[in-house]
């Protein structure tokens, strides 16, 4: 198995329902699962105040001799964009951190990152419809389907891996599919998220009317991410990923950004 794509900072070697403009404050737990074995899990908790929100995330697993555990703290206004967001983890027994902050100009994300014992610093421009997509954690993947919910003209991932970067994501709406979730029969949603990098991945977005997150799956990566008591009882075929196409650049300073609250 390849887990160079699925670990951030790069130290091997993540009818439509209406947009929800808020987060509903709580705890939400999950099972990280490969092939319907459990390897581990992940929870989040939401905060919130007047004027932004604060979203704590956990989760480790297991498989074999390899072994991944992550800490994050994101901070998002009222629009959910992001505005700090403090990542770190322990891969195999090395730690790793990943912080990225608005600038006061609020237009980019000033970010630092250490791994392998070395530093490095980079800055990325700062984009409405912008998660900051953690391999298996449910709390990017929750917002990811916020961002998915709106249907934007542009949406992106920022990738806390190497020195931290942005790639497009296109999302497709796919047909309605049955589960179980806290013994009752339902019908959900489906959404593929293609992260479009030059080895691009998907994430199948499973949520509910209200957009709760229940299950996201990553195909290449043989990863499902799965709220407690829930069950897919049809796990779609998911679609091929856009192979091969070169990441394209972000938007230059006159796109909709959001500004430095």
């Amino acid at each position: 198995m390849n887990f160079a794509k699925i670990l951030f900072c790069g130290t091997m070697v993540i009818s439509s329902a209406a947009f929800a403009q808020t987060l509903s404050p709580g705890t939400a737990t999950y099972r990280i699962e490969q092939n319907g074995k459990e390897l581990g899990n992940a929870s989040y908790t939401i905060q919130s105040t007047p004027r932004t929100y604060l979203i704590t995330s956990n989760g480790k697993m297991t498989l074999g001799k390899f072994s991944y555990a992550f800490s994050n703290t994101q901070k998002l206004d009222t629009a959910l964009n992001l505005i700090t967001d403090q990542l770190s983890g322990v891969v195999n027994g090395k730690a790793v951190s990943f912080h990225a902050a608005s600038d006061p100009t609020g237009r980019q994300f000033q970010l630092d990152i250490s791994a392998n014992g070395q530093q490095q610093q980079n800055k990325v421009d700062r984009d409405a419809n912008t998660v900051l997509l953690t391999d298996l954690d449910p709390a990017a993947y929750s917002l990811l389907t916020q961002v998915a919910l709106r249907n934007p003209k542009d949406a992106w991932a920022l990738i806390p891996k190497e020195n931290g970067f942005l790639v497009p994501v296109q999302f497709t709406r796919m047909e309605d599919t049955k589960a179980t979730y806290q013994g009752q029969t339902l019908m959900v949603h489906h959404t593929s998220a293609a992260v479009s990098t030059q080895n691009a991945i998907t994430v199948e977005l499973f949520y509910s009317e209200d957009g709760q997150l229940l299950e996201a799956d990553l195909p290449e990566q043989n990863f499902d991410v799965i709220r407690d008591q829930f069950r897919l009882l049809h796990r779609p075929k998911p679609p091929a990923p856009p192979h091969g196409q070169p990441p394209q650049p972000p938007p230059g300073q006159t796109s909709t950004q959001p500004q430095q609250p």
